[in-house]
């Protein structure tokens, strides 16, 4: 699979005027190199230490940079050959190494040398023929100090943003990508349906949480298609008090996911504890009809700015006559914050075959409680097929 989005990343490469990128956030380091650094995915402030260089000519190699503590995991896992390493605090030889009475005493440094690290990059450059290359990068999404290293190592080229580059090729799931995402959002629907048939009044947030995060490990130890889970997230509201204790009248929204080899999920219910108010019910017929509006509109080819009039419109004739969002939902993938470009939004960008998309119509009015429907849908030739398959009816507790 990599290697196959790996051309498809060279050639918006191309496209786009630039002769080399440099992958630094977790998500496009693991898109092209096929790897997960522990390294920096565990730790933002690590950014700029593990990374992919690829070349925009698809002839010429790429190459991954990690520290010598990974080295052995990327090499296992990643189809790239060129793998470059640097040094860290840590100390990871051989035990015959370390116990012989001759050898080398290294001076190490206190956690990791930029100077060592971006010089193997411009190395990986140069070895290239790419001196004088136009060079990409995530420059909008790195640290400071990472950039300053980046235009240190390249003081005479030119340094252009990849953040577009990377998320226009990302947002066309390679049916690898399709097979983790349908498991991550099989995991929403495990997880928040045992959550809610826990529910009970008097039941702590907490525990609410432990309940969907007890539910993933036990479905992924009985069932081993949905190997690969790694993390879940949970973004709950609780009612209209402090938000901690389901009481009677509560509504309660479960906004989760999980994410499986690297893949996340995301989808959304609400539920109410005993029985529902006028005004509840119609906020949740109101969203639920601008929902389907905006489901019936997930083909190739539309406008994405017309799903999201159509569905804002819907809501409001249905009772919510001042009802405003900025986007209805997102695509996904790789990114630990789930939501990806493009955006369900106000935008002239039209859908495309192989998206996958989050459809949402989220309203947290402070006087009822949070109220949301979300669905992950595959963009089909021949229209949406919904990931999670939850039911999301207006469900009362008893």
């Amino acid at each position: 699979m990599h290697n196959d989005l790996r051309q498809r990343f060279c050639r918006n490469l191309r496209d786009a005027g630039i002769d080399v990128y440099i992958a630094v956030t977790p998500a496009n380091f693991r898109y092209l190199s096929g790897y997960n650094s522990a390294f920096i995915d565990l730790s933002w402030q690590m950014t700029g230490t593990d990374m992919v260089v690829l070349p925009a000519d698809s002839d010429l190699e790429p190459a991954v940079i990690v520290s010598e503590y990974c080295a052995p995991d990327a090499r296992r896992h990643s189809d790239i050959a060129d793998i470059r390493t640097y040094s860290l605090w840590t100390e990871n030889r051989t035990f015959e190494e370390i116990r012989a009475q001759s050898g080398a005493i290294l001076s190490r440094p206190m956690q990791y040398d930029y100077a060592e690290i971006f010089g193997l990059v411009r190395d990986v450059v140069r070895s290239r023929g790419l001196s004088g290359a136009v060079i990409g990068s995530d420059l909008s999404l790195m640290k400071h100090e990472t950039y300053e290293a980046l235009r240190t190592c390249f003081p005479g080229n030119r340094l252009v943003d990849c953040r577009d580059v990377a998320y226009r090729t990302r947002q066309i799931k390679h049916p690898a990508e399709i097979l983790e995402l349908r498991k991550a959002a099989r995991l929403f629907d495990i997880g928040t349906g045992a959550a809610f048939d826990a529910l009970h009044e008097g039941q702590r947030l907490a525990d609410i949480q432990r309940t969907f995060e007890a539910s993933l490990r036990d479905a992924v130890r009985r069932d081993p298609s949905l190997n690969g889970f790694e993390r879940s997230f949970f973004f709950p509201h609780v009612g209209t008090g402090d938000g901690q204790v389901v009481q009677t009248g509560d509504v309660i929204k479960l906004d989760c996911g999980a994410r499986v080899n690297g893949y996340w999920s995301d989808g959304c219910r609400h539920v109410c504890m005993g029985k529902g108010t006028v005004e509840q019910r119609q906020i949740h017929h109101a969203l639920t009809a601008g929902f389907e509006m905006a489901r019936e509109m997930l083909r190739p080819g539309v406008r994405i700015g017309d799903i999201f009039e159509a569905a804002i419109e819907t809501v409001r004739d249905h009772g919510l006559r001042n009802y405003s969002r900025g986007h209805i939902g997102h695509s996904i993938g790789l990114d630990d914050q789930t939501e990806e470009p493009p955006f369900l939004g106000p935008t002239d960008q039209v859908l495309q075959e192989g998206m996958v998309m989050c459809l949402e119509l989220p309203f947290y009015p402070i006087d009822q409680g949070g109220f949301n429907v979300e669905d992950m849908f595959l963009i089909g030739a021949n229209g949406p097929e919904t990931l999670t398959l939850l039911d999301h009816g207006f469900r009362e507790l008893h």
